[in-house]
């Protein structure tokens, strides 16, 4: 008998052969050995059975185009297709409206209740987290087509296989092609659970990933689940293998030992019972339109940004600095203007890139009094390079003196050097700023050649100029310019 978990190398071996002469040649060299073992898996090593399930995937992939898909990888500028975070192939991201983002992704973003890949767990799997109770339900079968829904997740799966999963692989020192997920129901109701349109959505969905990526789970957890949730799980669980209900772990409130189990607290976010909040993300761990824990901007909100400037790999870095005050946080926000000459820029070098010890942070001034922080958001974008790295400071202005000059406390850093990939898609960083007279410094400088996985240019392409564009707002202009929603944070 073959333990299909823990199968050894032999019978793993003779599993792939025997599956790969019933193969022909086409099939056999689409196919990597793990896609065979896969499949083989899915239909407990029965080789007839797992050469039709094979022989279906690759006419499928083939006829729908699957191969053809636009996935974010290190080696292209394709834009993430879901919120990510801890990986090195692609920098952390939210959903925002990239040139290979579509119109439809965006609308079923608007819908969903919010989800991550988010780090990973103690063996090194990837985690994926799922806010199922915050979804609009009853929305998603009205204003979403099951071709959008099923395009929109083949993407997903195939960012899934050919990035995360690598990437996982490399870091373990073995093969990584299985997920932990968890879906977390806090705020489901019962007219969510027995919606039948969205449950024959989900039905549907459950039996193509069945088909076409088996074996892709390691454990699920289901948390927060009502008593209300057991009817519905009977009913889903007639849609699934019984292989994969064995892998599936129903949890109510008291979730947290279990999850701490198999994630480590560091990667396992906070309102799960962690301690990562990613706080350097619009969003945190798992930004959420439905719960409203950050600006979901659209794409005209990207096309006119205020500031064009240019940076090459000859000169690497920009510097943008302007005034804040109280007032600016409630009639208007900053506009500055960029650092342009040499002595200004050469001022603020030792901000940004050799002196990295602040002597004071951003949390310090915060509990001074009539220091109450407020937030600011930069929208940026760049055209085409492998990456920007992006620090923020603040300059405290202290007591005016009799001349009618501030004199200024020490400087504190308020976001730390970032890699973000303004390249594949817009980025929108939220800055927690006190709300007292300072100066506000934007640093940013093209990736190094250790930072990131994305290759550097050719010697011709190194000569071409990178185009950022910026702009900084108040986060009430903001919200006020594009009809958002207040930020709801956790």
């Amino acid at each position: 008998m073959v333990d299909l978990d823990n199968p050894t190398p032999e019978q793993r071996t003779q599993a792939i052969s025997a599956l790969r002469a019933k193969l022909d040649a086409e099939e056999n060299d689409y196919c990597t050995d793990l896609d065979i073992w896969r499949f083989s898996v899915a239909r407990q090593l029965d080789v007839d059975k797992s050469a039709a399930m094979i022989k279906e995937w690759y006419l499928w992939r083939k006829s729908a185009g699957i191969d053809d898909l636009p996935v974010a990888q290190a080696n292209n500028q394709y834009s993430v297709p879901y919120p990510i975070r801890g990986y090195a192939s692609v920098a952390d991201a939210n959903l925002t409206p990239g040139i290979t983002v579509k119109e439809y992704q965006l609308k079923v973003n608007k819908y969903f209740g919010g989800g991550c890949w988010h780090k990973r767990d103690k063996d090194g799997h990837p985690v994926y987290i799922e806010r199922i109770g915050r979804y609009h339900i009853k929305d998603i079968p009205k204003k979403c087509s099951m071709g959008e829904l099923f395009e929109y997740h083949y993407l997903m799966q195939e960012f899934l296989s050919r990035t995360v999963f690598p990437e996982c692989t490399q870091l373990a020192g073995r093969d990584i092609s299985q997920q932990v997920v968890i879906f977390d129901l806090a705020g489901i109701s019962i007219g969510m659970l027995s919606h039948i349109p969205a449950l024959n959505m989900l039905r549907e969905m459950l039996a193509k990933d069945q088909l076409y990526y088996p074996e892709c789970m390691f454990k699920t957890y289901v948390v927060n689940a009502p008593n209300m949730f057991v009817t519905a799980w009977k009913l889903i669980k007639g849609w699934l293998d019984p292989r994969v209900i064995s892998k599936i772990h129903i949890l109510g409130k008291d979730h947290s030992e279990e999850l701490l189990k198999q994630i480590p607290a560091h990667s396992l976010p906070s309102f799960l019972g962690g301690g990562c909040r990613c706080s350097h993300m619009a969003g945190g761990c798992v930004p959420s339109v439905p719960m409203s824990n950050y600006p979901d901007l659209p794409r005209k909100a990207f096309m006119s940004l205020r500031h064009q400037v240019q940076v090459s790999y000859a000169e690497p870095r920009h510097s943008y600095t302007c005034d804040v005050s109280p007032v600016d946080f409630e009639q208007r926000s900053p506009w500055g203007s960029p650092m342009s000459s040499p002595q200004t820029l050469q001022s603020y070098a030792t901000w940004f890139g050799f002196k990295k010890d602040s002597p004071r942070s951003a949390s310090d001034l915060a509990d001074a009094p009539l220091a109450r922080t407020r937030y600011m958001y930069v929208r940026f974008m760049a055209d085409r390079g492998r990456g920007m790295v992006v620090e923020v400071m603040w300059q405290p202005f202290g007591a005016a003196t009799t001349a009618g000059l501030y004199v200024q406390d020490e400087e504190v850093l308020i976001y730390p050097e970032t890699l973000v990939d303004p390249q594949r898609a817009p980025v929108l960083l939220e800055l927690k700023v006190p709300n007292r007279a300072g100066q506000l410094v934007l640093n940013w400088r093209i990736a190094n050649f250790d930072e990131g996985q994305a290759p550097f240019p050719g010697p011709e392409e190194a000569q071409i100029p990178i185009v950022l564009e910026y702009s900084i707002d108040s986060e009430d202009d903001l919200l006020e310019e594009f009809q958002l929603p207040p930020i709801k944070r956790d």
